[in-house]
């Protein structure tokens, strides 16, 4: 797609940012400073304004305003919406091309790239001219996906073509220039990433939360980029010192490996001792980063009653008044929860029926474990641990595969060797593809 202006040699880098659209962002979409930083006001305009380009070919002039929550994209964003039919539950990822225009991708609740000019069918045609972009689709990754991850059904009914359907191996190529061999999965239920899929996760970082972008570029091959919790698009190239150390960590001697975790168990045993009140925040364990979550132990008053919340947690995670949080337990489910949230001097809460109907229907005991993912500021994923069984690991929900599997209490047998990563770099350069 043209760009309206040139952005000259000495523009900022291309900002983009996904969000997930609430009721709240149809008439102020929140954007983060990076991107609001990328506009300037018109001539005669009172505030800065942003040229969405419409997928139609139409611009629209959209505000871009700033209040005590931060930038957002305010008069105008309605219109466009309500224009392109795009509503509740929908993703959109909003890229900066210079000269204070943007443009926008849409996936539906499908997780699959939303067509505007042309159906389905006509956008798998490689020979097709008009082509909006190339399919693509997404998936917001849980612990549950390390292992395996399906592919949307959408996606295969109208971009897998019938001589790829029974392949077994995918490439992935990594914003760090390398290429991936992924073993596939195809029975009853779809089509699986599985070999080799846990280890492209580790190695590029990949938390609880983030939203896993995958662009088809046909014969089984996708690019690959993410975006954190924030919104903004992960630059992998700024995380080479942990992927070292990640790789430092897994070449570690035996004899290190078992001194750590002698140091770690009993470190486990010492914690596990009563201390008196100043042991009582490790019943509410959680954590601030790219990647928070608090997890909470609900008894008899949470059920009946409210389920308070630390307030520096809610604090730092921006819940500081009251308002309305949508609570998912699985985010490519259309199903949700909107549960009132209430703020007090001492401590935050949810409560209201909402909240009651929500334990109700998931069937939450005293006991029970509620994992509380923080999407968005009023966005929530719930992962539910009933007391009648084996507990997830009570570390941090982005923990890795090899931990889920010491703490799962031996699903597999002791005998059983992890698989190696399958990754192969290609001896044959990958052809270059357009955007």
């Amino acid at each position: 797609m043209p760009l309206l202006s040139d952005p000259g040699p000495g523009a900022r880098a291309m900002a983009k940012q996904l969000k997930v659209l609430l009721p709240p962002s149809f008439h102020k979409m929140r954007i983060s400073d990076e991107l609001s930083g990328c506009f300037e006001a018109g001539d005669g305009a009172p505030e800065p304004t942003a040229l969405v380009v419409s997928p139609f070919g139409k611009v629209w002039r959209v505000a871009v305003g700033r209040d005590g929550d931060g930038a957002f994209l305010g008069r105008g964003w309605a219109e466009f919406l309500a224009a392109h039919g795009i509503g509740l539950g929908f993703f959109v990822v909003l890229r900066h091309e210079g000269g204070g225009t943007l443009t926008v991708k849409v996936f539906d609740t499908s997780l699959c790239i939303k067509g505007f000019s042309a159906p389905a069918a006509v956008m798998t045609s490689r020979g097709s001219k008009g082509v909006i972009c190339k399919p693509q689709f997404i998936r917001i990754f849980h612990p549950y996906l390390s292992e395996k991850m399906i592919l949307p059904a959408r996606f295969v009914k109208y971009y897998i073509t019938d001589e790829w359907l029974n392949s077994q191996t995918a490439i992935i190529l990594s914003p760090l220039g390398k290429f991936w061999r992924i073993e596939l999965k195809n029975d009853q239920s779809g089509i699986f990433f599985t070999g080799g899929w846990s280890q492209f996760l580790e190695f590029h970082g990949i938390c609880n939360g983030d939203v896993l972008h995958l662009r088809y570029e046909g014969n089984m091959v996708f690019k690959f980029k993410a975006f954190g919790l924030g919104g903004c698009q992960k630059d992998f190239k700024n995380q080479n010192a942990g992927i070292r150390s990640s790789k430092e960590k897994r070449q570690e001697t035996p004899s290190i490996r078992k001194r750590k975790s002698n140091d770690e168990k009993s470190r486990s045993e010492e914690n596990k001792r009563p201390k008196g009140p100043k042991n009582s925040r490790l019943l509410e364990p959680y954590r601030i980063g790219t990647s928070s979550w608090i997890r909470k132990s609900i008894n008899t008053y949470a059920l009946e009653h409210l389920l308070p919340l630390s307030k520096e947690f809610c604090g730092r995670i921006g819940f500081q008044m009251a308002c309305k949080i949508t609570l998912k337990t699985k985010m490519d489910s259309a199903r949700s929860w909107l549960v009132h949230g209430a703020a007090y001097k001492n401590y935050c809460c949810l409560v209201g029926v909402a909240w009651k109907s929500f334990c109700q229907e998931n069937r939450i005991k005293p006991g029970d474990l509620c994992t509380f993912n923080i999407i968005e500021t009023t966005l929530w994923h719930v992962t539910i641990t009933h007391s009648g069984t084996n507990r997830k690991q009570e570390g941090s929900p982005c923990s890795s595969r090899r931990e889920d599997r010491t703490k799962k209490g031996g699903s597999r047998s002791k005998g059983t060797k992890e698989r190696k990563s399958p990754m192969a770099s290609l001896t044959k350069q990958a052809p270059s593809y357009t955007r």
